[in-house]
């Protein structure tokens, strides 16, 4: 009896660490590929997926999966090495993100700008900032100036109509004054919402505009002490890309790129960060810390971190 429970005992506890082990299965390949990355980086290729996707890029899963194959290819080529492979529901996720970053880059693409991290965009998109501020503050003046008028003709209507009916009703003459009156305030507060409705497209524009100068203050470190936005900028550090490795995992986000030039160098330089990769301080590596349209191709500062990093001589 005492050799049958032992069995029994001995197959319930198989049984559970292999339910265990099956049911930690991804957490344990995770650890041991971790491990694995620390004794003998670059020994094995990092595996990605396609995790958060946001439509509003215009952009098929297949074409951001080319993508970051193309992106991957630029660490690879020079060691002659697969340093990542995909494949779906792996660890390492890279994420699709639309915000405010993107609509701003959207909007502006739609004014006919194209966006680059230098001070001639700046220059550019503040004298075009200006422009749209003195708009703005031109249609906000005769909107205003309306709205008074608006206010001042439908007290003076409605104190006509108080004492017509006062007078027990108006007369058909009175009563013909009075219609025209409302039709020409009707009128009136249409053309106010019209000229409202332009109001906030402008003050959309200048957000737009607004949002991308506040990043390139930041990205370009830039002394600007006397700028203010009519609109709200986006706060905090603006940034295209990021790689987090946290205790919820390992993950690329992708906010924001102005072509597909763009989005292949923000990729590349956040599958920098997954190998281990510092930023550079040279504006022409792919590791520099902004996005800017130089550094599309390796420079012998990556290849020489990328070798550091993956302990080759």
């Amino acid at each position: 009896m005492k050799k049958a429970y032992k069995i029994i005992t001995m197959v319930f506890s198989a049984a559970l660490i292999i339910g265990l082990v099956f049911y930690f299965e991804k957490d344990i390949d995770s650890s041991i590929n971790n491990l694995s990355r620390l004794i003998q980086p670059c020994d094995k290729p990092i595996k990605y997926s396609l995790g958060e996707f946001d439509k509003r890029f215009g952009l098929s899963q297949e074409d951001f999966l080319k993508a970051v194959d193309q992106a991957a290819q630029i660490w690879q080529e020079p060691l002659n090495k697969k340093l990542f492979s995909y494949a779906a529901g792996e660890a390492l996720k890279i994420n699709l993100i639309y915000d405010s970053r993107q609509e701003a880059t959207d909007k502006l693409k739609k004014l006919g700008f194209s966006i680059h991290n230098d001070q001639a965009t700046y220059d550019s998109l503040k004298a075009e900032y200006n422009a749209f501020d003195k708009i703005y503050k031109a249609r906000k003046n005769e909107l205003d100036n309306i709205v008074k008028y608006y206010e001042e003709q439908k007290a003076n209507y409605d104190e006509e109509v108080k004492a017509a009916n006062k007078r027990g009703g108006a007369n058909s003459n009175e009563y013909a004054i009075l219609e025209q009156e409302r039709k020409d305030l009707n009128n009136l507060a249409e053309s106010i919402k019209q000229k409202q409705t332009a109001i906030n497209k402008t003050v959309e524009d200048i957000n737009a505009v607004a949002s991308v100068i506040n990043r390139l203050i930041r990205e370009l470190n830039l002394s600007v002490s006397d700028y203010n936005t009519v609109g709200a900028g986006a706060s905090g550090e603006f940034q295209e890309g990021q790689y987090v490795r946290d205790a919820s995992g390992e993950r690329i986000n992708i906010y924001q790129f102005d072509n597909h030039e763009a989005l292949i160098r923000v990729l590349a330089h956040e599958l920098g960060h997954a190998l281990g990769l510092e930023h550079i301080d040279n504006p022409q590596a792919i590791m520099y810390r902004l996005n800017e349209s130089g550094n599309d191709k390796i420079t012998a500062d990556d290849i020489a971190a990328l070798k550091q990093v993956c302990k080759i001589k």
